[in-house]
């Protein structure tokens, strides 16, 4: 299988940027959700280190199923 480069995965470090932002959620837990070293992650998203497909692949669904289930879902103000 070969591997993705750290430009193929652009989209992905911007996407997973604003994951994190959107839900407030902490950047280790999310590596650990999805199989990631907590390194590795900081420097995937600092587009200093390309992933392998498989994390890759298990991350962009991570997102979009948790994105899909918070659909309706509104941050309540008090």
């Amino acid at each position: 299988m070969a591997q993705i480069t750290i430009q193929q995965q652009e989209e992905l470090m911007q996407q997973t940027k604003k994951f994190v932002a959107k839900y407030g959620i902490s950047k280790k837990w999310l590596a650990s959700k999805v199989g990631i070293s907590i390194r590795g992650f900081s420097l995937f998203i600092n587009a200093r280190f390309a992933i392998t497909q498989h994390q890759y692949d298990k991350l962009r669904d991570f997102i979009d199923e948790y994105d899909r289930r918070m659909v309706g879902f509104v941050a309540l103000d008090n």
